[in-house]
């Protein structure tokens, strides 16, 4: 408005009005002169009363953010503090120092403010309140703050995924763990949800895939050392189990090549190893089955019945009939006993 007066004032029309209804020209000059300090001194006067009621407002909004922050309510400071920012946008260049005190405040608040929505479970508030953060972080230096946001945001990410999978939203979890990559490429619990993900759609190879991230990423690392330990039983189970359905469908040879995949991750089952034993009967490898089947012996849990059912008729297989006879003998419990009997009395004829 007052632009517009100034413009209209010193207008040539106004001018030539001016001079038409002045009788002495000289007069008219000095009358004009003085006329025109005066309104550049009222709009100078008015542009700093408009400045200081600008740079006011601004201030009582930082200072009504600092108390709501105090009082933990992160919303609310973020939204004066937000509005302080674009008063202060409006001012300009004397603002400036004033709009880095308030973003500095703003970007640790917005962190503050995705950690309690994480908390709360509300990931997707949370992310974009880390997100902010982040990049308001990144825009004054903030390398403290920056960081903090970016390890929790592929994190958060990875929560996300692991609930949607829970709920069997396969697709959409995995496309949420491909997202925290997109923040971290080396993220144990993204890499870790995928491989979940993928063992629930019995996708083994896949599973496997982002086990062996999680277990090469993690090595030695305190922080996922539970992760590691739990995709590395999630990955051997998972072959033995696939293993034990394929022999009850005759697959012996699928089920030796999964239980070796199993192997890859733990030697300490001795499920594994009788499985292992019982295939490689089918295919009359004896000395794989001998090798299993000890192996097995050698673990603690072991049915050691089963596994010596097995042994002896590896043993037996090879014709070695002491041996195979010291195995049968060792068949005391389990559906086993009565054919480990007969071999022992009707075909070894063992002593």
């Amino acid at each position: 408005m007052i632009n517009k007066f100034l413009s209209c004032f010193f207008s040539s029309d106004f001018y030539i009005f001016a001079a038409k209804n002045c009788a002495n020209p000289k007069d008219w000059k000095l009358k004009m002169k003085k006329i025109r300090l005066t309104l550049i001194a009222l709009f100078v006067g008015m542009v700093s009363l408009t400045y200081a009621q600008d740079i006011n407002e601004a201030g009582a909004k930082f200072n009504e953010g600092l108390e709501l922050d105090k009082a933990k309510n992160y919303g609310g400071a973020i939204e004066a503090w937000e509005e302080a920012i674009s008063v202060c946008d409006d001012i300009g260049f004397d603002a400036e120092e004033l709009k880095a005190n308030i973003q500095k405040k703003l970007g640790y608040t917005y962190f503050k403010q995705g950690i309690t929505q994480y908390k709360k479970k509300k990931f997707d508030v949370a992310i974009d309140a880390l997100k902010n953060a982040k990049e308001i972080a990144s825009e004054i230096n903030d390398a403290k703050t920056a960081k903090s946001a970016s390890i929790y945001i592929p994190k958060i990410y990875s929560t996300k995924g692991l609930t949607l999978m829970a709920k069997k939203n396969y697709d959409e979890a995995l496309s949420i763990f491909d997202e925290a990559l997109k923040y971290n490429s080396k993220c144990v619990d993204a890499f870790y949800g995928k491989g979940m993900t993928y063992k629930a759609l019995n996708k083994l190879d896949l599973a496997a895939e982002a086990f062996d991230k999680v277990i090469a990423l993690g090595a030695g690392k305190k922080s996922v050392a539970k992760k590691v330990a739990s995709s590395t039983i999630a990955a051997q189970k998972m072959f033995e189990a696939k293993a034990a359905s394929e022999l009850q469908i005759e697959h012996s040879a699928v089920a030796v090549d999964l239980l070796n995949k199993a192997l890859k991750y733990s030697q300490s089952s001795p499920n594994t190893f009788y499985l292992l034993a019982l295939a490689n009967n089918k295919l009359k490898k004896w000395d794989a089955t001998i090798d299993a089947a000890q192996k097995a012996l050698a673990l603690e849990g072991v049915d050691a019945s089963a596994v010596n059912f097995e042994l002896g008729k590896a043993f037996e297989g090879k014709g070695s009939a002491a041996n195979a006879c010291a195995a049968y003998k060792k068949v005391i419990d389990g559906p086993n006993v009565e054919a480990a009997k007969f071999q022992i009395k009707e075909v070894l004829k063992c002593k």
